[in-house]
């Protein structure tokens, strides 16, 4: 936005402008209201004052942008442009005025031939103001590189033939079936009128040639555009949009005074939509705007031929036998009967034909809602969701995508890809869970804040749907998890218990026996074999605390979680590093949430020992409604982001999931590791009340 200092010199240029755009109008409609029909006649001009209004148009929905920017080179175009148009209308007026107050010696009013030379050969200049806008618009710039060469050239096709115009000789200008009522008096290029003449169907051509050029110039600067750019030439394509509907009516109604306001309102509205483009292209939705549009001039047209359609059959049915007031009577009574209910449906055809089906939100959500509870997990879902996305939206291309845990993704496509492409992630709640893929160009994927209100809501049904389904599966991998590290467990318990602590305990079992009967007889011999029976059971008992450690450390047992893990802290500590213990607000834990605690932390302290080559690192537990934060920093080096996580962050995370919780490892812009869990904690419901 332009600041508030840089406004107020906009003011004087778009007053002084306006003023004299309304000036001409009001001059030109004196003197064709001085004028009678002779007179325009003689002159081989109309009413002047229609070009003139035609002009402060133009100038009119330039003036709010001169008032913010007032040196916009695409404003001042259109008022150039404007301030012509209306020249060239008083121009027009004061010829057939001029040549209808001759004087009694044959000569005309002053400047009636400048005025001639004004409306047949200068006027033509008019052919240059929309191809230099559709060039200059919204930017004010040319493009550059090879875009702007072709610019230069398509603005010199289009002064091509209002320059051979200007110094044309009147002999080229009869033979074009044109004759100037009076001498111009104006200097003329000396060549002959037959050479000539070739040369303005050349320039001509070649002039209106420049048009089309300059549309393509426009479409190549909408595919390089984007943001606020591509927005503002929405609104030009609403207004060419908006002049077909307009041409439409005024060559279906074929009535001269429609057909000029027709060309007067395309001409209004193109410029108000530039005017919106440069100061406020989010005023308004453009592309619900211009959905709307299409489907009422879609309507409007199909309506206005069953009228024709019906009109026709009942002159062809009845002929003569009604008269105008009758036929009008039953044309009413069968557009009350039938009209609403036939619009009704002929605008939801024609909506889902050209933009699907997003003007029905409840349906569209509904129907995805029964086509996932269909489909039982991700795989199933996806073509699913891209199939209901496509049909919605009336798209020919939808990917869906959706990550999983261990870095790899499921992905569903419908239809081709285009070359451009634009994300909308998949989120539930702060995580995101995938990414749907939508083409970036064409009408169909210009979504209004109404059509975005409805992917949201599509987008976070299906985020419900995927992450109820990765729930699922993540469960049934616990489950099977659960199994394997139970039968593991057992496995190592059984081996540990068969293969070590049996036969152990069997041989001191033989060993007191013999031991028993040399008691008598050999009693060095019994003390020898007590003695290894002891150390044998001694053994036995630090494999059985083996396998309980192995189950749950014995520290927090015995100790606590806090002082487990200063213990810890005393273990990890040495000369090059300093680890803290510090704890706020514990709630009350269970077995499970400890255990998770302590191995996260004392895995968070080991890869800090051998990885991380930091000096202090700090064990933080903080309690909070419903969950234990269980942090670890440290001053090291931090993670390089092109490592690939180790089995100890993946332990860590996987404890973390285990419960129901989360994890959130980053390196802090000051330095170091942070190491993050969240792990929930059941509060009893005693204690709530």
């Amino acid at each position: 936005m332009t600041p508030p200092s840089d406004r107020a010199p906009g003011r004087v240029p778009a007053a002084v402008v306006a003023t004299l755009a309304l000036l001409m109008v009001v001059t030109s409609l004196w003197l064709d209201l001085a004028n009678d029909a002779v007179d325009r006649d003689r002159a081989t001009v109309g009413w002047g004052s229609l070009s003139a209004l035609v002009g402060a148009i133009a100038v009119g929905t330039a003036v709010p942008v001169l008032w913010r920017y007032p040196r916009h080179p695409v404003a001042w175009v259109i008022t150039v442009t404007g301030l012509f148009w209306s020249f060239d209308g008083l121009c027009e007026s004061y010829a057939a005025y001029g040549l209808a107050h001759t004087a009694q010696d044959g000569q005309s009013l002053p400047l009636t031939g400048f005025a001639v030379w004004i409306v047949a050969q200068v006027g033509a200049f008019l052919l240059v103001g929309l191809p230099l806008v559709l060039l200059l618009y919204p930017t004010g710039r040319l493009m550059t590189g090879r875009w702007r060469v072709v610019s230069i050239v398509v603005v010199a096709m289009a002064c091509t033939l209002p320059v051979l115009l200007l110094f044309a000789p009147t002999s080229a200008l009869n033979a074009e079936e044109f004759q100037l009522p009076v001498d111009t008096g104006m200097p003329q290029v000396p060549i002959p009128g037959d050479l000539f003449v070739q040369l303005l169907t050349v320039g001509r051509f070649v002039t209106l040639l420049s048009l089309p050029l300059a549309v393509v110039v426009l479409f190549a600067r909408q595919r390089h555009a984007s943001g606020r750019e591509r927005m503002q030439l929405r609104w030009l394509l609403w207004a060419a949009v908006m002049c077909l509907v307009v041409s439409g009516i005024a060559i279906v109604l074929h009535n001269g005074w429609i057909v000029t306001v027709a060309l007067m309102l395309a001409l209004g509205l193109t410029g108000a939509s530039i005017a919106i483009g440069i100061l406020d292209p989010e005023v308004r939705d453009v592309d619900a705007l211009m959905g709307g549009t299409v489907v009422w001039a879609s309507v409007a047209g199909t309506v206005i031929a069953l009228d024709l359609v019906l009109v026709a059959t009942l002159d062809r049915l009845l002929g003569d036998r009604l008269d105008e007031r009758d036929a009008t009577l039953l044309l009413l009574l069968i557009a009350v009967t039938i009209y609403a209910p036939v619009r009704s449906r002929l605008t939801t055809v024609v909506h889902r034909l050209l933009v699907g089906r997003r003007g029905d939100r409840y349906s569209v959500v509904t129907d995805l809602a029964a086509r996932l509870e269909e489909s039982g997990d991700v795989r199933t879902q996806l073509p699913a969701l891209a199939t209901a996305v496509a049909t919605a939206f009336k798209l020919t291309y939808v990917r869906v995508e959706v990550f999983g845990h261990g870095g790899g993704t499921i992905a569903a496509t419908y239809g081709e890809r285009p070359r451009d492409v634009r994300e909308v992630p998949i989120r539930y709640g702060e995580e995101e869970v995938g990414l749907l893929e939508l083409p970036a160009r064409g009408v169909r994927s210009m979504l209004s804040k109404r059509d975005q209100t409805l992917l949201v809501d599509i987008v976070r049904q299906a985020a419900m749907a995927v992450r109820s389904a990765r729930l699922a599966d993540d469960l049934q991998q616990s489950r099977e998890q659960l199994v394997l590290a139970r039968e593991d467990d057992r496995r190592r318990i059984r081996r540990d218990l068969h293969d070590g602590l049996g036969p152990v305990l069997g041989g001191v079992a033989m060993r007191l026996d013999a031991a028993g009967n040399a008691l008598d007889r050999d009693p060095e011999t019994t003390r020898r074999l007590v003695a290894q029976s002891r150390q044998d059971i001694t053994d036995a008992l630090a494999d059985v605390r083996r396998l309980v450690h192995g189950l749950r450390p014995p520290a927090l047992d015995d100790l606590g979680l806090l002082a487990a893990l200063d213990q810890q802290a005393e273990r990890m500590s040495s000369a090059d590093l300093a680890v803290t213990v510090a704890a706020d607000d514990l709630p009350p834990l269970s077995a499970a949430v400890e255990v998770a605690a302590y191995r996260i932390a004392s895995e968070a302290l080991t890869n800090t020992a051998r990885h991380a080559g930091a000096r202090h690192a700090a064990v933080r537990l903080t309690g909070s409604p419903g969950s234990l934060l269980v942090e670890v920093g440290d001053d090291g080096a931090g993670i390089d982001p092109d490592v690939v996580a180790g089995v100890g962050l993946r332990s860590i995370r996987e404890r973390a999931e285990e419960l129901g919780g989360r994890t959130e490892i980053d390196c802090p812009p000051d330095g170091g590791t942070r190491v993050r869990a969240w792990l929930p904690v059941t509060v009893d419901h005693e204690e709530i009340r």
